[in-house]
């Protein structure tokens, strides 16, 4: 997968959606607030912090994440001179998350933070921040290396559009490498961190956001490696369900088989094509996808080259809007076969392959034997012209 679009915020990681029924939470009352404060453990959490452009009255809510991974409104503060500070039993450290509505400028501010034994700083705004705890810490961390990123990849995007409506001419080629430079740079990174901490709270957390940066094999090994605590979570059993479906798909493992609506009517059964052709490349996109599109041209250049020698696609959508489907494949000049159930993420390749991120390739020989998976550009091409030339 690439990484999702990065923001201060980190949309990578971010806790939870904002729903009716978490705007309708009820105040708590200070006496309850009171007993929240009082409360006796071995040991406590302290959080205090700031909220940007607050004003008094303003309210700050909380939620943790609970048993089923899911993240549950719990606590709500009233803010006062754009500060608060509290404190809570706990024994062990839970995964949070706040959020605050700045009515005045229309901004939601909402992160990711560990309630944990210590003193926990929240700042809360454009560029919000955590820190003063193990898990907190490496959080910020890690969100301060890919904000760098992130700045980089913008100011990338701000050339290609000054191009765009100035004429100014900037090289589409050169700006398209170095922003998959980034991307992989930041892939790396969020690997690493999970990788490093996978045993704490903040590199579980990670992992579940991200995982679909490991490969299956990747994913076995590290859900294995997660705190006893997280062994049995609703999430985990998922990852490891579809690593283990795509374990099953892995290269030197046989093709599974599925049929799906074709783009001009009927049926497209991805056997008849394997074994009409010497080589066989499915490739998952959607119109939606900024790298699928920018990745098309080198797979259009593919076709034109070793069509002929032997090579067919399958192309297998991952939209919801026919029309804008239609409208891309006509655009991009994408004449191989073209398929989609219009039904987004919930379709038969993420059922049978366990695909996660989008583009994806899976390159299928003619006995029916996966012989590469995530091929792009020079890659995909040197692998082709092994098995036809």
């Amino acid at each position: 997968m690439s990484v999702m679009e990065i923001t201060p915020s980190l949309n990578i990681v971010q806790p939870f959606l904002i729903s009716k029924s978490f705007m309708k939470t009820k105040i708590l009352p200070a006496i309850a607030l009171l007993g929240f404060l009082t409360s006796c453990s071995r040991q406590q959490c302290r959080i205090q912090g700031t909220v940007e452009n607050a004003t008094d009255g303003d309210t700050l809510y909380f939620a943790r994440m609970s048993g089923n991974d899911s993240f549950i409104p719990t606590d709500t503060i009233i803010l006062k001179h754009g500060a608060f500070s509290f404190q809570t039993p706990c024994d062990s450290t839970i995964i949070a998350s706040y959020y605050y509505l700045d009515k005045q400028n229309k901004e939601i501010y909402s992160n990711v933070f560990f309630m944990e034994g210590g003193n926990v700083k929240l700042e809360i705004g454009l560029n919000g921040k955590v820190s003063g705890t193990e898990n907190n810490d490496i959080y910020q961390k890690m969100s301060d290396s890919i904000y760098v990123l992130h700045e980089k990849m913008s100011q990338l995007y701000a050339r290609q559009e000054l191009s765009d409506t100035t004429g100014i001419n900037v090289s589409d080629a050169e700006a398209e490498r170095q922003l998959t430079a980034l991307d992989q740079q930041a892939n790396q990174l969020v690997m690493n961190y999970v990788k490093k901490n996978i045993d704490k709270q903040v590199g579980y957390f990670l992992f579940r956001s991200c995982y679909n940066l490991f490969s299956p094999q990747e994913i076995l090994e590290l859900a294995n490696k997660v705190s006893d605590h997280y062994k049995h979570s609703n999430a985990l059993k998922s990852i490891k369900e579809e690593a283990e479906r795509s374990n099953a798909t892995s290269d030197g493992q046989s093709f599974i088989d599925v049929t799906i609506p074709s783009i001009n009517g009927g049926k497209l059964k991805l056997s008849d094509i394997i074994k009409s052709n010497k080589l066989t490349l499915v490739d998952c996109w959607a119109s939606w996808c900024g790298p699928c599109r920018s990745e098309m041209p080198n797979v259009v250049n593919l076709y034109k080259k070793y069509h002929d020698k032997g090579i067919e696609i399958v192309g297998i959508s991952f939209d919801e809007d026919e029309k804008a489907w239609k409208d891309a494949v006509k655009k991009m000049n994408m004449t191989w076969p073209q398929g989609s159930e219009l039904q987004s993420w919930d379709n038969v390749m993420t059922q049978k392959y366990g695909i996660t991120s989008i583009p994806y390739t899976i390159l299928i020989d003619s006995n029916g034997t996966i012989v590469g998976q995530q091929l792009r550009g020079e890659e995909l091409e040197n692998t082709v012209k092994l098995y036809l030339e």
